[in-house]
């Protein structure tokens, strides 16, 4: 590698390391490539830990050449979204909260979606109370009546929605695209919190109304402006100044660290993003920096021509040039050091403070008790990852199994996997064996959705079952301890012995494996309902005359259910994808009763 090095161009682009199995581990970007990497195969004695592991590990790498550094920042951040390599920073979301979806549609609409974000649409968020958020989109949709349907199709007649003055029905051209847009354009300056513009807005407009004459638009309008200032005072903080900017604060330790960036628009905090950074490579906070805001913007549209962070980023300029191109607008990243705000950082950074020092106990408290358990079942190594397994059937129909994670005592939930077996079967041990084999297998393809394999294996069962796996692993050549948990005394058993470990009730250790084995058993049991419904579901539907397998398709995927079907009106059901009125009617004549 070291020869190959004496070949790699001067140029900017990025770089790419891989391990003996070909896989890509780690992503970089360079202005001059040769020495960038170079800066790698220095002695191991000047490299940083985490660099010299990762060293360890490379066999080969490759580059790509870029016209521009620009290029580089763009194609890397590519990349990583690709290979996801072992040693870039791993960027995750506190949690899955919802956001508010607004459509880049020619007649948008408003949406609640926990979906990942597109490059398109505008997202406000993320809402950490989804019922006050349900509330609040209900009662925007009264003050701005957008659509609410998620196909826009002509239909012979508007929806119910339109008659009820929900809708403006661009369905059946009942609105211009022009007049819709305005609507968009108030709803739009509402959620980036100009309350003030859009209030004296309808105050005038009331006002017009009423010398008018036109008393029913002016009581409309009355109750829109309720609306808007009940739901511009739920803002959290309102400042003096009408900031437009973003505050990027970032601490933590060599492991992990966290960002929160408060998003202010129009002097009000409107939102408020958590992301904790794992495997940073690099010690540096401004990398680390640079890498966050390279992935935090990369997806995200709303971005203010301010931002303002507690560490400048490593290529500041390049980063604002970036920017730039996205935007067309000149952007501005820099760290304030005294005045409002640097107050205004201060405060993130404490807010900062406080959800770091809360983690940190948690994490000593959770580690704490996995040593203890460690101790306990007599463990080589603390189990930092945890699975655990049940199956779930039906007098042996829609047999699934369950793997759930927790990762260092919590739940990583983006970790759980579901499976289906290949054959139904009201067979225990056969199915724990046939899920643990898939498993591993994936696991050794290099498989990323099983990987990393776990400290510690968990079953939701007694003696049999735990015997069932371990024969299962033994066939792998896979040494990882196993024990299982039988629900009527709380009882762990070891493989190939009879004699149950009784642990205290209130013993940690016993209540964090009981907390696995119950999740586990709700995620196996949901799956098996769900296969069940939903073979119920396609077998009612099968009895409907003119209805074949792309119409019921389409009907489920609108509605989620039958029931929900029911529920609904003809004119609802004519809504979906591939539905004409003789279609709709034979659904909506079936479901009730009436053919």
């Amino acid at each position: 590698m070291r020869d190959r090095l004496k070949n790699v161009p001067l140029q900017p682009g990025v770089y790419l390391y891989k391990d003996q199995e070909g896989q890509v581990i780690y992503v970089g970007k360079a202005k001059l490539l040769r020495n960038r990497m170079r800066s790698y195969f220095q002695s191991p004695d000047g490299l940083l830990p985490k660099v010299r592991a990762m060293m360890n590990r490379v066999v080969d790498f490759d580059y790509i050449v870029t016209a521009s550094e620009v290029e580089a920042l763009i194609l890397e951040s590519n990349l990583v979204k690709a290979y996801q390599p072992r040693y870039n920073i791993d960027l995750r979301d506190d949690k899955s909260y919802p956001y508010l979806k607004l459509t880049a549609d020619k007649f948008p609409r408003l949406c609640i979606v926990r979906e990942k974000k597109d490059k398109v649409s505008r997202y406000y968020g993320p809402y950490t109370d989804v019922t006050s958020l349900r509330e609040s989109v209900k009662l925007l949709l009264e003050i701005f009546p957008l659509r609410t349907c998620k196909n826009l199709k002509s239909n012979s007649r508007p929806c119910l929605n339109f008659d009820m003055g929900k809708c403006l029905a661009p369905c059946n051209r009942k609105v211009e695209a022009e007049k819709y847009q305005l609507i968009v354009d108030s709803l739009l300056e509402f959620l980036e919190g100009k309350v003030s513009a859009l209030l004296e807005t309808k105050e005038k407009e009331m006002s017009r109304a009423s010398l008018e004459l036109e008393f029913e638009k002016a009581a409309v309008l009355r109750d829109q402006i309720q609306a808007i200032k009940i739901l511009g005072e739920k803002q959290k903080v309102s400042l003096n100044h009408p900031y437009e900017m973003d505050i990027v604060g970032m601490l933590g330790g060599e492991k992990d660290k966290l960002v929160l960036v408060f998003k202010l628009r129009a002097g009000k905090i409107v939102g408020k993003d958590t992301f904790w950074l794992k495997r940073a490579i690099d010690e540096e906070e401004a990398e680390v920096m640079e890498f966050f805001l390279k992935q935090y913007y990369a997806e995200n549209n709303d971005i203010p021509v301010e931002i303002l962070v507690s560490h400048l980023p490593w290529d500041n300029e390049l980063l604002q040039t970036w920017l730039k191109g996205k935007t067309r607008l000149g952007i501005k990243i820099w760290m304030p050091g005294r005045g409002e705000k640097r107050k205004l950082l201060d405060m993130v950074m404490e807010n900062a403070g406080l959800l770091w020092e809360e983690k940190m106990q948690e994490d000593s408290k959770n580690n704490q008790i996995l040593l203890t358990l460690a101790r306990t079942l007599d463990l080589e190594v603390v189990p930092v990852r945890i699975e655990c397994y049940d199956i779930s059937h039906l007098a042996g129909e829609e047999t699934v199994a369950s793997m759930v994670v927790f990762t260092n005592g919590k739940a990583d939930k983006k970790a759980y996997r579901r499976f289906k077996m290949k054959n139904n079967q009201n067979n225990d041990y056969a199915s724990l064996s046939e899920t643990l084999e898939r498993r591993f297998v994936e696991a050794r393809r290099g498989n990323r959705a099983f990987l990393p394999e776990p400290d510690l294996l968990l079953i939701d069962g007694g003696l049999g079952q735990v015997n069932a796996v371990q024969m299962s692993l033994a066939h792998l050549g896979i040494g990882i301890p196993v024990f299982g948990l039988a629900k009527k005394n709380e009882e762990l058993f070891r493989p190939g012995i009879s004699a149950a470990i009784v642990l205290s009730r209130r013993d940690e250790g016993l209540m964090l494996l009981q907390r696995m084995r119950d999740e586990a058993h709700r995620f196996a049991v949901e799956y098996n309902r769900k296969r069940r419904e939903k073979k119920l579901t396609r077998s009612i539907l099968d009895g409907i005359d003119g209805i074949g397998s792309k119409r019921k398709n389409a009907l489920l995927e609108h509605f989620g259910s039958v029931s929900k079907i029911r529920e609904a009106s003809l004119d609802q059901i004519m809504q979906v994808p591939g539905m004409n009125r003789r279609s709709a009617a034979s659904v909506y004549a079936f479901l009730h009763g009436t053919e």
